[in-house]
């Protein structure tokens, strides 16, 4: 099988970091006048034998391949692929190259510059408690003022939110770029998480705005990840 980590255009890389089973990747690009794309490639893949190993060994292939595909992107965009994407053959790999071209094509374009980050955000709420010693209708206003108090700061941390993506998106060329957000479930402690489709060449200048905001907005604890391939934005 030939499994695949990526699509690239053209020309390939001159990089060549070690595959899942330890040898050199290669770049396939069909030999039509007109096809401008590049495949990542590790030919004679067992998929068979991958899905059995063990889990620690499992996770440690997937860890190969995201990894792999971070070192790709550090030096042009590129379209990753999930892990355990293989091929029959070369003609199978041809075939979906040419179907899927005008597509593969448009999102390359779309995501040139840019790259995907995870902003992770936790924060610190009011201390609000609610007297132990009242009884009866004085325990129940107290208990509802609480309840209140507590949807009212769930409220300001959304508008905090939506504020905070809007200062990013603000911090960029709208005429050249066109951020997106795409906030999912939180983890942990988390108030909020979120990937962020961000020009890369900007980073520095987003995170200059993204420190201003939180200066100005103390109660907050904001995290940035390294610059990543667009996995979430793929199809956006």
């Amino acid at each position: 099988m030939l499994y695949t980590f990526a699509i690239l255009l053209a020309p390939a890389p001159e990089d060549r970091p070690l595959g899942l089973m330890g040898k050199p990747i290669q770049y396939w690009q069909s030999d039509r006048p007109d096809d401008c794309l590049v495949a990542a490639i590790e030919p004679d893949v067992d998929m068979e034998a991958l899905k059995l190993l063990p889990e620690q060994s499992l996770m440690q292939a997937i860890v190969h391949h995201d990894r792999l595909i971070c070192e790709l992107f550090a030096h042009r965009t590129l379209l990753p692929l999930r892990f355990g994407t293989a091929f029959v053959s070369i003609e199978a790999l041809d075939s979906y190259l040419k179907t899927e071209s005008d597509r593969l094509l448009a999102s390359l374009q779309r995501l040139d510059g840019y790259a995907e980050f995870l902003i992770t955000g936790t924060a610190i709420a009011p201390k609000a408690e609610a007297a132990t010693n009242l009884k009866g209708k004085d325990y129940l206003l107290a208990k509802r003022s609480l309840y209140l108090q507590q949807e009212q700061w769930r409220s300001q941390l959304q508008q905090e939110v939506l504020d905070y993506r809007q200062t990013l998106t603000d911090c960029v060329n709208p005429a050249i770029y066109q951020p997106r957000f795409q906030q999912v479930e939180t983890q942990g402690s988390e108030d909020v998480r979120v990937y962020a489709l961000l020009p890369r060449s900007q980073f520095e200048q987003l995170q200059q705005t993204s420190r201003s905001w939180e200066e100005q907005h103390s109660h907050w604890q904001i995290s940035w990840s390294d610059a990543l391939p667009p996995y979430h934005f793929l199809d956006a």
